[in-house]
């Protein structure tokens, strides 16, 4: 999914956003949080300020530097985009957490969100994506049934 704004802060000056592969692995209502990666292009110097979607309570902005498995995870005000240079929220790096899942992701759907920006001069931009549940549900181990 694409999605690409354009938005016109005085007649000679405007600033494209472009969110792509936006995604998500499966999670359960009651899962305390599902992390959202997504690549992020803009024409001009921007600040993710924040994330929502209606599956989650909350979302949080998160730096994971250097990137891996084992590394330090920062909770992040903002997150800086630089103008038309890719900033890539991936897979064992820095991305958005959605906390509180509210309801089941399962693979194959796609869940709305919206990503705020802030531009040099403050002006607050919310761009709309969706992103799509990639993966294996994996479900809790069931009680074994007891013999008749």
């Amino acid at each position: 999914m694409v999605a690409t704004v354009a938005f016109l802060a005085a007649p000679l000056a405007s600033a494209e956003v472009s969110l792509q592969n936006a995604w998500l692995r499966p999670a359960a209502a009651g899962q305390p949080s599902a992390m959202v990666y997504v690549d992020i292009e803009s024409s001009e110097a921007l600040k993710l300020v924040g994330a929502r979607s209606p599956v989650a309570k909350r979302a949080q902005l998160v730096i994971v530097d250097p990137p891996g498995p084992q590394a330090p995870q920062k909770v992040v005000g903002e997150i800086d985009v630089r103008p038309n240079m890719p900033r890539r929220l991936a897979y064992l790096g820095s991305h958005v957490r959605l906390v509180d899942i509210q309801n089941d992701l399962v693979p194959g759907t796609r869940v709305p969100l919206e990503l705020e920006f802030v531009d040099a001069k403050g002006k607050r931009i919310a761009v709309p994506v969706e992103a799509d549940v990639r993966g294996i549900t994996v479900r809790p181990p069931q009680p074994a049934e007891s013999p008749k």
